[in-house]
């Protein structure tokens, strides 16, 4: 049972499957090799059976193909270890489904969990880059954000701050909401991520100036004030991505002096794995 440093894993990457990153599963694996990496984990948005949100993943009937590829490399790479997950937007009404079909019956790693879509009536299916800049919509993604968190579902939830996408002011209001967010993790010992993808996107302009849309730098240094598990991940598109992003969400942690969290694999007789973050 090896303890690895978030240096040494990465467990959000993306590739063609989801429709808007590119390169094969495999040119993921050379590039975490190469870059010193012991832990790999893929984690493709999540489809549905209903097929909602389809402009931002693999179709479901890609589902087996994809989760094949997976394992294949696992069997087939004996210097890292390669994790099959998935990337969910929690939608309550599928509750079951998360659990007995993809942890239970296909035996996927893990999951994580973000919130690009609201599934309540405030805003219905719209990505969150175009969610209306007010309190409303923020609450909104903060009531969802927790629903997910306490779902006990996912091994961690990344960018919580995505809320830096459409709410420009770090108000009272955003404030009150990153608290929420916050305790809620504290509470249930679940990871927050620092997003290296974010570190990457451009700046948007607020009365303040120009800032990051995420990482929010400001909800960073709140969660100081709060015992969490912070997990750095690159959320690689590309496989030139998988390191260079992991090592500027590194780097974003060591700015603010943010300790982050070590992996445990535990495996099972049965073959089943279970992370633990120390």
């Amino acid at each position: 049972m090896n303890e690895n440093e978030n240096k040494e894993f990465n467990l959000h990457t993306h590739s063609w499957y989801c429709g808007h990153g590119v390169g094969e599963l495999s040119e993921y694996v050379d590039v975490a090799l190469k870059g010193g990496l012991s832990v790999l984990g893929f984690s493709e948005h999540c489809p549905m059976p209903s097929e909602r949100w389809p402009g931002s993943r693999m179709p479901f009937k890609s589902l087996e193909t994809y989760l094949g590829e997976c394992r294949a490399l696992q069997s087939s790479n004996s210097e890292i270890s390669i994790l099959t997950g998935l990337e969910c937007d929690y939608d309550p009404l599928f509750h079951n489904w998360y659990q007995e079909y993809l942890l239970d019956s296909h035996r996927v790693d893990y999951l994580i969990a973000g919130v690009h879509y609201l599934t309540n009536d405030v805003v219905i299916d719209r990505y969150i880059q175009h969610f209306p800049n007010d309190r409303k919509a923020l609450y909104a993604y903060t009531d969802s954000y927790i629903e997910t968190l306490s779902s006990g579902l996912f091994s961690y939830c990344v960018h919580p701050d995505l809320f830096g996408m459409f709410y420009a002011e770090w108000d009272s209001d955003a404030i009150a909401c990153s608290r929420a967010i916050l305790e809620c993790a504290s509470s249930l010992s679940i990871p927050l991520e620092i997003n290296g993808y974010g570190l990457n996107k451009p700046h948007i302009s607020t009365k303040m100036g120009k800032r990051r849309q995420y990482p929010f730098h400001s909800f960073w240094f709140l969660s100081k004030e709060y015992d969490i598990k912070i997990v750095a991940s690159s959320d690689a598109h590309r496989p030139t991505d998988v390191v260079s992003q992991l090592e500027d969400a590194l780097s974003f942690a060591k700015e603010l002096e943010l300790e982050l969290s070590s992996l445990i694999i535990n495996t099972s007789k049965d073959g089943n794995r279970t992370l633990l973050f120390t």
